[in-house]
């Protein structure tokens, strides 16, 4: 905020690296980012496979292919 050499901030008595802060909070975010993207893929590739086997059974009446 004020002070160039270290970007540190003073709260009270207590100093803050905005930094450090900064690429922590950032680092929290596109972690849980990545994560969410990984749960819709999985929950896409789940869907497709149910409504694959769902036609499946209507079209082959329970037969093999």
């Amino acid at each position: 905020m004020g002070n160039k050499k270290k970007d540190l901030a003073v709260q009270g008595e207590k100093q803050i690296d905005e930094v450090a802060l900064f690429e922590r909070v950032s680092s929290i975010i596109e972690n849980r980012k990545y994560r969410a993207q990984a749960q819709v893929n999985q929950e896409s590739i789940l869907m497709f496979w149910e409504v694959g086997k769902h036609i499946g059974s209507i079209l082959l009446g329970g037969e093999r292919a």
